[in-house]
C-alpha cells in the first residue's frame, strides 16, 4: 500500500525557496490546505520563490483552478511571493490546467513563472532569477 502523503511542503535554505512535491490525486481541500502551507512558509522563511514539483500531480477541478487564479495567486503575490519554478507534470489534462493558470496570471504581472521538464533546470533558473520589485 502506498502511503506517500499527497503533499510536501518545506523550506530549502540552500535554494532560499519553499518546495512542493504533490503526489498523484489531491481532493478540493487538500490543494487548498496545501497550497496555504506554502504560503504560510514563504511568508515564515521571508522568502519568495517556490519550486513547484508536479510531476506527480494528476487533476486541478476547474473549481480551483480559479480559486488559484482569483484569490490564491494575488493574496500571495501580495505577501512576497513573487517566482515559481514549476516541474510540468505527466498527466496532459493537468499540465494544460496548470500552463492555462500560469499564462492568466502571467498577463497581469503578479510573478515570474517558467515551467521545466527537470528539477535540475528548475533549481538553475531559480537561483538566477532577478525577482521584480512591486
Amino acid at each position: 500500500m502506498d502511503t506517500k502523503p499527497v503533499y510536501e511542503i518545506f523550506f530549502n535554505p540552500d535554494l532560499k525557496a519553499v518546495v512542493m512535491n504533490w503526489h498523484g490525486y489531491s481532493t478540493s481541500r487538500q490543494l487548498k490546505e496545501g497550497s496555504e502551507k506554502m504560503l504560510s512558509t514563504l511568508i515564515e522563511h521571508k522568502a519568495n520563490k517556490v519550486l513547484a514539483n508536479l510531476k506527480e500531480m494528476i487533476l486541478i477541478s476547474t473549481e480551483d483552478q480559479n480559486w488559484i487564479e482569483h484569490s490564491f495567486i494575488p493574496r500571495g503575490s501580495e505577501k512576497g511571493f513573487k517566482a515559481i519554478a514549476i516541474i510540468k507534470p505527466t498527466s496532459y489534462f493537468n499540465r494544460v490546467a496548470i500552463e492555462t493558470i500560469a499564462s492568466k496570471v502571467e498577463n497581469r504581472d503578479l510573478m515570474q513563472i517558467k515551467h521545466f521538464d527537470t528539477e535540475g533546470e528548475a533549481i538553475a533558473w531559480l537561483n538566477e532569477v532577478e525577482i521584480k520589485r512591486s
